[in-house]
């Protein structure tokens, strides 16, 4: 994904700017709200290529396109083994879900196997968390300005539950 802080100054995240730089921009400069883009279909192709011209298979699993449209720039190639999921996950419980695909390809399961337990168990996935502010929710429009504005004023900490791709209050 790549980041940004000032109009047109984009940044890969983890290449060009480590992700514990990316949230101290976001501590010190509590006004500017960072914008993010999904990666670019050259850089699917990039990143796939050299894979499928080894003869391996190529898992990509996406956040859930509820937030981002990452999955429909994954294209299909000809002839090549490439299987893209939509994970329905974000933030840590995608990490453990690709945790888990790395751990199924180190038991030796094929890529097809893979994909089906995937699919099977992305749906028990669920994050409960709350946040010290619900600006960047309500800036990235994730939540409606009048509740979170209330919430924010009477400073109240919801439970958020994220599940099924879809951000819902607790």
């Amino acid at each position: 994904f790549y980041v940004a802080f000032e109009e047109n100054v984009y940044k890969k995240e983890g290449a060009e700017i480590e992700v514990r730089h990316f949230y101290k921009e976001m501590v010190e400069n509590p006004t500017v709200f960072p914008k993010t883009s999904m990666p670019s279909v050259q850089d699917y192709v990039d990143v796939f290529t050299p894979i499928v011209k080894a003869g391996e298979g190529v898992l990509c699993i996406c956040i859930t396109t509820k937030f981002s449209g990452s999955y429909n720039s994954a294209e299909d190639y000809p002839d090549a083994k490439i299987e893209v999921i939509d994970s329905t996950l974000n933030t840590v419980e995608e990490g453990i879900f690709v945790r888990e695909a790395a751990r199924m390809k180190a038991a030796g399961l094929s890529l097809e196997e893979s994909v089906q337990a995937l699919e099977r168990i992305k749906s028990t996935g669920r994050i409960i968390f709350t946040v010290g502010s619900l600006d960047y929710l309500i800036h990235g429009g994730r939540i409606g300005k009048v509740l979170g504005g209330a919430v924010n004023m009477l400073g109240i900490k919801p439970m958020i539950v994220m599940q099924d791709g879809e951000i819902f209050s607790s």
